[in-house]
């Protein structure tokens, strides 16, 4: 669980929202490496130049516990 844990903080450290399995629609964020180990960027598909993009990191199922 501690690995979970460290997740977690990072997503509140970073203000992102979390999620545990993937959203309909939504899809990897490819080239990005900022995300903790154990989790991956998503994005909600919407253009980078839109209000309507959305970011969260979702935790993989590995990690889960």
């Amino acid at each position: 669980m501690d690995k979970f844990n460290r997740i977690i903080e990072f997503a509140i450290r970073n203000d992102a929202e979390l999620y545990t399995s993937m959203p309909p629609g939504w899809r990897r964020v490819m080239g990005a490496t900022t995300a903790p180990r154990g989790s991956m960027w998503i994005c909600n598909g919407k253009s980078y130049f839109s209000r309507e993009r959305k970011t969260a990191l979702l935790v993989k199922e590995e990690y889960l516990g």
